[in-house]
């Protein structure tokens, strides 16, 4: 296992840019059915684990 300087200087950047691909991915559930069918997989998992998921989800539908 390998530490990248920047996860030891700035520990939420490995955060934020995890979030950002997150979101990038969510970004390309561009029809009403693909966000169906996502949703639909979430639904399967406790919204503990979905929430941040969740979240974007709302972001981009507002």
């Amino acid at each position: 296992m390998s530490i990248h300087i920047l996860d030891i200087l700035h520990p939420n950047a490995a955060d934020r840019a995890a979030r950002r691909q997150l979101e990038q991915e969510i970004a390309g559930y561009q029809t009403e059915a693909d966000r169906h069918d996502l949703e639909a997989a979430l639904d399967r998992y406790s919204d503990e684990e979905t929430l941040e998921i969740r979240q974007i989800l709302a972001q981009h539908a507002a």
